[in-house]
């Protein structure tokens, strides 16, 4: 009553002049013409003094066109003149998480869940502490919101997210199994089942969750690339290439995607295998964090080289390798064998012999420097006996 009355006192302080302007202001917001909404409110508190109920309606205004900043000054400013009404308080909260202040988001969440258990608010604060990386106490929220909204599908993603992270992938499927039976068709908690299902190597199950996606007319990145992951534990080599590729058409920047695809076609046989070696060096830049990345790439495009007989090109990749990884010492013999199936016995018995100094002996590496010193030592002999 004592808060109604109060809002009634304000409401009167207004004249009928501004009365009528607020009515053209708020016409102004429902048309989203926030900018002469705003203009208007400033002429009328120049006029009238900072009324709240101005207050308000400029704060809303800067809220509804993403005006962060100016809103959460208002917000702040309306919260200190009536600190018991709720509104300001959900606005400042969802704005300060906005402007990625999570501490004082979570802070002023639990202020609010003290009055009232509002299921939103314990979602948001459950997302706040997420965003700090403190994953227990965000699982502990989104707990509580389910126990609140249990059919809520974005809180049930979040929380398995978490669970998915820490290989908890049977209460994932738990989760993820009853919302499935109440709504078979929901594409958000859908790939967050078959990809639990991968994990748990339960292939046939992850490829029907994500075909059901691709029926549904989920056409992305994901689809694609877990049908293909399946069709290759299913040993569909053909079918997995033809997958991975659409997956590579939705997005062209994972490196990693690009290896396999490579690996797939070297394995097939196909001609155009070296290019997505290229591809995938094409997008790796080389700072710390893909060293060992590029390195691997350069690697397996080696290894694809040498099956194929392109040893010019195996020699080149492993230098690449060993500039990246001078200790990569399988190169050494690997370089030999190359040059030695080029029939260039010289440098074959120079590579064999850094291989023999970089292995130790009794190790399988150093077999086989042995023996490719002692075959290259009888060809030069030969050769030069001739």
């Amino acid at each position: 009553m004592r808060c109604r009355a109060s809002l009634i006192l304000l409401f009167l302080s207004v004249t009928p002049l501004a009365a009528q302007d607020l009515a053209a202001v708020r016409e102004f917001k429902q048309l989203w013409k926030y900018d002469e909404a705003i203009a208007s409110l400033t002429q009328m508190m120049a006029e009238q003094g900072p009324q709240v109920i101005l207050l308000e309606e400029l704060a809303d205004c800067h809220y509804q066109s993403g005006n962060a900043a100016e809103a959460l000054e208002q917000y702040s400013l309306l919260s200190s003149m009536q600190p018991d009404k709720l509104l300001y308080k959900l606005r400042l909260m969802n704005l300060l998480y906005r402007g990625k202040q999570y501490e004082a988001s979570v802070g002023l969440g639990r202020e609010i869940l003290q009055r009232d258990s509002i299921t939103q608010v314990i979602s948001l604060v459950g997302d706040a502490f997420n965003q700090l990386e403190r994953r227990d106490s965000a699982e502990w929220y989104y707990r509580r919101a389910l126990e609140r909204r249990p059919h809520n599908e974005s809180v049930l993603n979040k929380l398995c997210g978490i669970l998915l992270g820490r290989e908890q992938y049977d209460e994932v499927l738990s989760l993820t199994g009853a919302f499935l039976a109440d709504e078979p068709d929901n594409l958000t908690i859908l790939p967050v089942s078959g990809i639990a299902h991968f994990a748990r190597e339960q292939y046939e199950d992850a490829d029907a969750d994500f075909s059901r996606m691709q029926k549904l007319g989920d056409d992305g990145y994901a689809v694609h690339y877990y049908l293909g992951q399946c069709a290759q534990k299913f040993g569909r080599t053909w079918a997995a290439e033809q997958e991975f590729e659409k997956a590579w058409q939705r997005d062209s920047t994972d490196v990693g995607l690009a290896i396999t695809i490579a690996r797939l076609k070297s394995d097939l046989l196909h001609s155009d295998w070296s290019q997505w070696y290229e591809k995938a060096l094409e997008r790796l830049s080389p700072d710390q964090r893909t060293i060992a990345n590029i390195a691997a790439t350069h690697q397996n495009y080696a290894l694809s080289a040498y099956k194929y007989g392109q040893w010019d090109l195996c020699i080149s990749e492993y230098n690449k390798l060993l500039g990246m990884n001078p200790q990569h010492y399988a190169a050494y013999y690997m370089i030999a064998q190359c040059y030695e199936y080029k029939k260039d016995y010289r440098n074959a018995l120079s590579w064999y012999k850094k291989a023999q100094g970089a292995f130790a002996s009794g190790t399988r590496g150093r077999e086989i420097a042995d023996s490719g010193v002692a075959r290259m030592t009888e060809e030069l002999f030969m050769a030069e006996g001739k």
